[in-house]
């Protein structure tokens, strides 16, 4: 799950350069065991043509997954700007708090997990580049701490 997170975080960050920023980008899962995990995304770029949409993120974020990654995924939904519903506005609360910083004693493994009472979404992962940031200062923590000896 930790290898989907990173590559897809890493993926967006490519798309919001391109394209602009998301509202929302996370991974969820039903379930706190499942494997699988959906990736939401709600952005007010998304183009009103769907399928163009659909297919232009395949091509950016799905398609250069390696098969370990892909072994957690499930499916991805996306929202545009004309969408809106408690659960969407509930993701976008938990986005912001992760962008600030407020969930920063959660990390696991890198990748914070944040629980949620939502049917849809059991499990949270924010997909934001503070995630990145963070996975880089470590994997950096570690070479240093490695060459040292």
């Amino acid at each position: 799950m930790r290898n989907l997170a990173l590559a897809l975080a890493r993926n967006l960050e490519t798309v919001e350069r391109e394209r602009g920023p998301f509202k929302v980008k996370c991974l969820v899962c039903k379930e706190p065991d499942d494997l699988f995990w959906d990736l939401i995304l709600w952005a007010d770029w998304f183009a009103l043509n769907e399928r163009a949409r659909l297919g232009y993120l395949l091509d950016k974020l799905i398609k250069p997954l390696d098969q370990e990654a892909l072994m957690y995924f499930s499916a991805m939904m996306t929202y545009d700007a004309n969408d809106d519903s408690p659960f969407l506005r509930s993701l976008l609360t938990i986005q912001r708090n992760f962008d600030q910083g407020l969930y920063a004693t959660s990390w696991h493994d890198e990748i914070i997990q944040i629980r949620s009472t939502m049917p849809q979404a059991s499990l949270i992962v924010p997909l934001g580049h503070r995630l990145i940031e963070r996975t880089d200062s470590t994997v950096e923590a570690m070479t240093t701490s490695v060459n040292a000896r």
